[in-house]
Protein backbone atom coordinates (compact mmCIF):
# COMPACT_ATOMS: atom_id res chain seq x y z
CA UNK A 1 0.00 0.00 0.00
CA UNK A 2 1.28 3.46 -0.93
CA UNK A 3 0.43 6.77 0.70
CA UNK A 4 -0.25 9.90 -1.33
CA UNK A 5 1.32 13.10 -0.01
CA UNK A 6 0.11 16.37 -1.50
CA UNK A 7 2.62 19.19 -1.31
CA UNK A 8 1.72 22.83 -1.97
CA UNK A 9 5.05 24.48 -2.67
CA UNK A 10 6.66 27.64 -3.96
CA UNK A 11 9.43 27.39 -6.50
CA UNK A 12 12.29 27.63 -3.99
CA UNK A 13 13.80 25.04 -1.71
CA UNK A 14 14.04 27.02 1.52
CA UNK A 15 10.59 28.02 2.72
CA UNK A 16 8.37 28.23 5.77
CA UNK A 17 6.18 25.16 6.10
CA UNK A 18 3.24 23.64 7.90
CA UNK A 19 1.11 20.55 7.47
CA UNK A 20 -2.48 19.42 7.87
CA UNK A 21 -4.68 16.41 7.18
CA UNK A 22 -7.35 16.50 4.50
CA UNK A 23 -10.77 14.85 4.75
CA UNK A 24 -9.36 11.50 3.66
CA UNK A 25 -6.54 11.54 6.19
CA UNK A 26 -3.87 12.35 3.64
CA UNK A 27 -1.03 14.62 4.67
CA UNK A 28 -1.06 18.01 2.98
CA UNK A 29 1.94 20.32 2.95
CA UNK A 30 1.91 24.09 2.50
CA UNK A 31 4.97 26.27 2.08
CA UNK A 32 5.47 29.99 1.77
CA UNK A 33 8.62 31.81 0.77
CA UNK A 34 10.69 33.37 3.52
CA UNK A 35 14.22 33.51 2.05
CA UNK A 36 16.73 31.50 0.07
CA UNK A 37 18.84 30.44 3.02
CA UNK A 38 16.28 30.04 5.82
CA UNK A 39 15.40 26.50 6.91
CA UNK A 40 11.71 25.64 6.93
CA UNK A 41 10.01 26.10 10.32
CA UNK A 42 6.46 26.17 11.63
CA UNK A 43 5.01 29.69 11.61
CA UNK A 44 1.51 31.14 11.30
CA UNK A 45 0.33 32.33 7.89
CA UNK A 46 1.41 35.88 6.98
CA UNK A 47 -0.77 36.26 3.88
CA UNK A 48 -1.41 34.36 0.70
CA UNK A 49 1.52 33.18 -1.41
CA UNK A 50 1.54 31.60 -4.83
CA UNK A 51 1.80 27.85 -4.35
CA UNK A 52 2.02 24.75 -6.50
CA UNK A 53 0.94 21.22 -5.66
CA UNK A 54 3.29 18.24 -5.74
CA UNK A 55 1.97 14.72 -5.21
CA UNK A 56 4.29 12.03 -3.86
CA UNK A 57 3.66 8.28 -3.53
CA UNK A 58 5.41 6.93 -0.45
CA UNK A 59 5.88 3.47 0.95
CA UNK A 60 4.25 3.26 4.43
CA UNK A 61 7.63 2.57 6.03
CA UNK A 62 9.15 5.68 4.46
CA UNK A 63 6.13 7.72 5.52
CA UNK A 64 6.60 6.55 9.11
CA UNK A 65 10.30 7.42 9.01
CA UNK A 66 9.51 10.94 7.82
CA UNK A 67 6.94 11.39 10.58
CA UNK A 68 9.37 10.20 13.26
CA UNK A 69 12.18 12.40 11.94
CA UNK A 70 9.83 15.38 12.12
CA UNK A 71 9.00 14.57 15.75
CA UNK A 72 12.66 14.13 16.74
CA UNK A 73 13.75 17.34 15.02
CA UNK A 74 10.56 19.18 16.00
CA UNK A 75 10.08 20.19 12.41
CA UNK A 76 7.10 20.00 10.11
CA UNK A 77 7.07 17.05 7.73
CA UNK A 78 7.58 19.45 4.83
CA UNK A 79 10.59 20.91 6.63
CA UNK A 80 12.12 17.43 6.90
CA UNK A 81 11.61 16.82 3.17
CA UNK A 82 13.03 20.23 2.25
CA UNK A 83 16.10 19.74 4.45
CA UNK A 84 16.76 16.33 2.85
CA UNK A 85 16.46 17.83 -0.65
CA UNK A 86 18.84 20.65 0.22
CA UNK A 87 21.40 18.21 1.61
CA UNK A 88 21.27 16.19 -1.61
CA UNK A 89 21.46 19.34 -3.75
CA UNK A 90 24.48 20.55 -1.78
CA UNK A 91 26.41 17.30 -2.37
CA UNK A 92 25.24 16.69 -5.94
CA UNK A 93 27.34 18.15 -8.76
CA UNK A 94 25.57 19.68 -11.75
CA UNK A 95 27.22 20.29 -15.18
CA UNK A 96 27.23 24.10 -14.95
CA UNK A 97 28.32 25.87 -18.15
CA UNK A 98 30.43 29.00 -17.77
CA UNK A 99 32.61 30.56 -20.44
CA UNK A 100 31.48 27.95 -22.96
CA UNK A 101 32.69 25.00 -20.87
CA UNK A 102 30.92 22.76 -18.37
CA UNK A 103 32.28 22.70 -14.83
CA UNK A 104 30.96 20.76 -11.81
CA UNK A 105 29.04 22.96 -9.40
CA UNK A 106 26.82 21.95 -6.51
CA UNK A 107 23.21 21.80 -7.64
CA UNK A 108 22.25 24.12 -4.78
CA UNK A 109 24.61 26.82 -6.11
CA UNK A 110 23.55 26.19 -9.71
CA UNK A 111 19.90 26.69 -8.82
CA UNK A 112 20.78 30.01 -7.19
CA UNK A 113 22.31 31.13 -10.49
CA UNK A 114 19.34 29.92 -12.56
CA UNK A 115 16.51 31.00 -10.28
CA UNK A 116 14.28 33.96 -11.09
CA UNK A 117 10.66 34.67 -10.22
CA UNK A 118 10.21 35.56 -13.90
CA UNK A 119 9.54 32.36 -15.86
CA UNK A 120 11.12 33.58 -19.11
CA UNK A 121 14.31 34.66 -17.30
CA UNK A 122 14.46 31.39 -15.41
CA UNK A 123 14.01 29.38 -18.60
CA UNK A 124 16.77 31.17 -20.54
CA UNK A 125 19.18 30.85 -17.62
CA UNK A 126 18.38 27.15 -17.32
CA UNK A 127 19.14 26.66 -21.03
CA UNK A 128 22.29 28.75 -20.77
CA UNK A 129 23.82 27.37 -17.59
CA UNK A 130 22.46 23.79 -17.55
CA UNK A 131 21.82 22.91 -21.22
CA UNK A 132 22.43 19.19 -20.76
CA UNK A 133 19.58 18.96 -18.23
CA UNK A 134 16.72 20.44 -20.27
CA UNK A 135 13.91 18.16 -21.41
CA UNK A 136 12.74 17.58 -24.99
CA UNK A 137 9.86 20.04 -24.53
CA UNK A 138 12.24 22.67 -23.12
CA UNK A 139 14.66 22.08 -25.98
CA UNK A 140 11.82 22.56 -28.47
CA UNK A 141 10.91 25.89 -26.85
CA UNK A 142 14.56 26.99 -26.74
CA UNK A 143 15.07 26.17 -30.42
CA UNK A 144 11.93 28.11 -31.31
CA UNK A 145 13.26 31.18 -29.49
CA UNK A 146 16.60 30.96 -31.26
CA UNK A 147 14.91 30.51 -34.66
CA UNK A 148 12.58 33.50 -34.19
CA UNK A 149 14.03 36.72 -35.64
CA UNK A 150 11.33 38.59 -33.75
CA UNK A 151 13.24 38.04 -30.50
CA UNK A 152 16.64 39.07 -31.85
CA UNK A 153 18.19 42.54 -31.49
CA UNK A 154 20.20 43.50 -34.61
CA UNK A 155 21.93 46.48 -32.98
CA UNK A 156 21.79 46.80 -29.21
CA UNK A 157 21.76 50.30 -27.74
CA UNK A 158 23.14 51.32 -24.37
CA UNK A 159 19.83 50.63 -22.60
CA UNK A 160 19.06 47.33 -24.34
CA UNK A 161 18.57 44.24 -22.17
CA UNK A 162 19.54 41.04 -23.91
CA UNK A 163 21.13 37.62 -23.64
CA UNK A 164 24.16 37.03 -25.83
CA UNK A 165 23.77 33.54 -27.31
CA UNK A 166 26.72 32.10 -29.21
CA UNK A 167 25.89 31.37 -32.84
CA UNK A 168 22.50 33.08 -32.55
CA UNK A 169 22.95 36.69 -31.51
CA UNK A 170 21.27 38.89 -28.91
CA UNK A 171 17.89 37.82 -27.59
CA UNK A 172 15.73 40.73 -26.43
CA UNK A 173 14.82 40.06 -22.79
CA UNK A 174 11.98 42.57 -22.61
CA UNK A 175 10.44 41.37 -25.87
CA UNK A 176 10.60 37.75 -24.77
CA UNK A 177 9.03 38.58 -21.42
CA UNK A 178 6.23 40.55 -23.08
CA UNK A 179 5.35 37.74 -25.52
CA UNK A 180 6.13 34.77 -23.27
CA UNK A 181 2.59 33.41 -22.91
CA UNK A 182 1.92 33.78 -26.64
CA UNK A 183 5.19 31.99 -27.35
CA UNK A 184 4.22 29.08 -25.10
CA UNK A 185 0.90 28.76 -26.91
CA UNK A 186 2.67 28.89 -30.29
CA UNK A 187 5.04 26.08 -29.35
CA UNK A 188 2.15 23.98 -28.02
CA UNK A 189 0.14 24.53 -31.22
CA UNK A 190 3.10 23.40 -33.35
CA UNK A 191 4.39 20.55 -31.18
CA UNK A 192 3.51 17.96 -33.87
CA UNK A 193 5.49 19.79 -36.56
CA UNK A 194 8.62 17.98 -37.68
CA UNK A 195 10.45 21.27 -38.01
CA UNK A 196 10.75 24.31 -35.77
CA UNK A 197 8.15 26.98 -36.56
CA UNK A 198 9.51 30.47 -35.77
CA UNK A 199 7.30 32.70 -33.64
CA UNK A 200 5.63 35.78 -35.09
CA UNK A 201 3.36 38.07 -33.04
CA UNK A 202 -0.33 37.97 -34.00
CA UNK A 203 -0.54 41.42 -35.60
Amino acid sequence: MLYLLYVNCNQKLSMNAWTSLDAKGRIRFKRKLTGADEMAKNKPSQGARKTETLTLRLDPKVKLMIELISRIRRQSITGVVEAAIEEIAFDLDAPFVHGGEAHPMSLLSAVSEVWSTDESERFIQLCHYLPSLITYEEQRLWETIKASKFFLIPDAGDNAQYWEVSGVGRIDRQNLRRWWQDLLGHVEDNKESRTIVPFEPPF
